[in-house]
Order: structure tokens, then C-alpha cells, then sequence
């Protein structure tokens, strides 16, 4: 496993994650819509863990899906510490769904990551 890859996906990840949060929130505020605050939040998360997976899977020498789905899972735990730390109860269902969607999402990206870096030589 390169470290360096799956650290560099979680820090590309959380960095998506928080400049798209960042301008869907503003988007929220400038309408006075609540609901697309928690449609930011949710968005922002799974678009971090995909581009988290396929950094991490472009940079893997050898299985981008096994580097694509440790770099999703770890911002997936990243969000649930965040919660718990926040005061939100983290029901294990719920952590339990997170880690198959961040298993699905990162793997999938950095699959398709490391095959066009296959691809282009």
C-alpha cells in the first residue's frame, strides 16, 4: 500500500469537500433554504470521498480500487469523529452505511482513476 497516495487523496478529499461546502452553503444562504444546507453537506461529502479515491488510485502503483476505497473510508471516518465531536449522536447504523457507501464510492473512482492512468501510459 502507498501511504503517500491514500494521505494525499484524504487531504485532496477533505480540501473538495470543504470548497464545495463552502460555495453550496453560501448558495443556501443566499436563497434562505434549508434544505439545500443539508443537501450541501451531503454532497460535499460524497464528492470529497470521490475525489479522494481517484487521487488515490491514479497515484497506486499496483489495485487503485483497494487504495480508492482506504482513502474513502478514512474521510468516512473523518465525518463520523467530526459529528461525534460536534454533539451529534452517531447511530452505528448509520456509520455502518457510511463505510459501504465510502467503500462503493472510493473504490469505483479510484478503479476508473487507475485505469485511465493505465490508459495513458
Amino acid at each position: 500500500m502507498r501511504v503517500e497516495a491514500v494521505l494525499l487523496g484524504v487531504t485532496a478529499g477533505v480540501l473538495a469537500s470543504g470548497l464545495l461546502f463552502a460555495v453550496l452553503a453560501f448558495v443556501a444562504r443566499a436563497t434562505r433554504s434549508e434544505t439545500i444546507g443539508g443537501l450541501a453537506l451531503t454532497l460535499a461529502v460524497l464528492v470529497g470521498m470521490a475525489v479522494g479515491g481517484a487521487l488515490a488510485g491514479r497515484m497506486a502503483r499496483v489495485n487503485g480500487r483497494f487504495h480508492g476505497s482506504i482513502t474513502a473510508l478514512v474521510l468516512g471516518a473523518i465525518v463520523v469523529v467530526v459529528a461525534r465531536l460536534g454533539g451529534s449522536p452517531t447511530p452505528l447504523s448509520a456509520v455502518l452505511l457510511l463505510a459501504v457507501v465510502a467503500i462503493v464510492i472510493g473504490g469505483v473512482a479510484g478503479t476508473l482513476a487507475f485505469a485511465r492512468r493505465r490508459a495513458d501510459g
